[in-house]
C-alpha cells in the first residue's frame, strides 16, 4: 500500500511482496519500474514538482534510509520497511538469475556499465547481460540508438544507474518503448557494483549510518547535498511536530473547557 510520508509517496512492502510484483511483471506485457526515497530523493520530490510528476508514476517506491522509516512510525502511525534500492536490487538477482534474467544496464561515466555487466555476471552466474551504455546521453541521436539496442536485445530487466532525476526523467519518457517488463533505478548503486565505491559493511547499514559512508568516500560530491538535505527534512519534521503539539493542546483545551449549561426561566 502507498503511503504519504511529510509529503511523499512511498510503500510500505516487504521485499517478498515486492519480488511478487516483478515475477507477475516479468510473465506478463504489463511494464512496472521501481524507485526509491531517501532524504535526497524526498527533497526532490518535495520541492520541485517536475521531479514529482516522475516520481508518481512509479510503481514500485521503497524507503532507502532510516530517516523516512522513522518518520512514517512516529508521525503517522505507519510501518514501513527500510529496504535500499540496492538490497532490492540483488534480491532481484538472486530471486530470478535461473530464468535465466536477462539484464540491459544503462547509466553511469563511459566504461562504468561495461565493469558493471562483468561484475554482474560473475556475481550471478547465469545472469545474461545483453547490453550495456553509459548514461551521459548527449542528443536524441544517442537516445534512438540505446532504445534501439535496448529494444533488439530485449531484456527481462532494465538497471539505471543515472541518479535523480535523470532515471525518473528517462523512465516516465522513454521505458514505454522498451521491450522490457520491469526497469530498477539503483542511482549511484552502478558505481559499487563496478568496483569505483563501495557499500558499507552491514553493522553500519543496521546503524543507519550509510549515508556517512557513502559520504566518506565522495565527500565534495555529497557534503553539500547531505547538508542542505538534511537541514530540509529536518524543518519539515520540527513544522510536523508543532502542528501536532498545536493540534494535541487544542484539543486537550476542547477536553478541559467546563460545559456551560443554561438556566431554566
Amino acid at each position: 500500500m502507498r503511503h504519504t510520508v511529510l509529503g511523499c509517496p512511498v510503500d510500505d512492502a516487504s521485499v517478498e511482496e515486492m519480488l511478487k510484483c516483478v515475477e507477475r511483471s516479468l510473465g506478463s506485457s504489463q511494464q512496472q519500474w521501481y524507485t526509491s526515497i531517501n532524504i535526497a530523493n524526498w527533497y526532490a520530490y518535495t520541492h520541485h514538482s517536475r521531479v514529482a510528476g516522475m516520481i508518481d508514476q512509479a510503481s514500485l517506491i521503497s524507503a532507502d534510509g532510516w530517516p523516512i522509516c522513522l518518520a512514517s512510525r512516529i508521525f503517522y502511525g505507519i510501518k514501513i520497511p527500510r529496504i535500499p534500492a540496492m538490497t532490492f536490487f540483488n534480491a532481484v538477482c538472486r530471486a530470478f538469475v535461473s530464468l535465466p534474467l536477462r539484464v540491459y544496464v544503462l547509466g553511469g561515466r563511459p566504461g562504468v556499465a561495461e565493469l558493471a555487466g562483468i561484475r554482474l555476471q560473475e556475481n550471478y552466474p547465469g545472469l545474461q547481460v545483453v547490453g550495456c551504455h553509459h548514461g551521459y546521453l548527449m542528443n536524441s541521436l544517442e537516445q534512438e540508438h540505446v532504445l534501439s539496442e535496448i529494444q533488439g536485445a530485449a531484456p527481462d530487466l532494465l538497471i539505471l544507474g543515472m541518479g535523480t532525476p535523470y532515471e525518473q526523467s528517462w523512465l516516465t519518457q522513454y521505458f514505454s518503448r522498451c521491450a522490457t517488463p520491469f526497469a530498477l533505478g539503483i542511482g549511484g548503486g552502478l558505481d559499487i557494483i563496478a568496483g569505483f565505491n563501495q557499500r558499507a559493511p552491514l553493522w553500519i547499514q543496521r546503524c543507519g549510518l550509510e549515508w556517512f559512508y557513502r559520504m566518506i568516500q565522495e565527500p565534495r560530491r555529497l557534503g553539500p547535498r547531505y547538508l542542505t538535505t538534511s537541514l530540509a527534512f529536518v524543518i519539515a519534521c520540527a513544522q510536523v511536530i508543532i502542528r501536532l503539539a498545536a493540534h494535541h493542546k487544542k484539543t486537550r483545551d476542547r477536553e478541559e473547557q467546563p460545559v456551560s449549561t443554561k438556566k431554566g426561566a
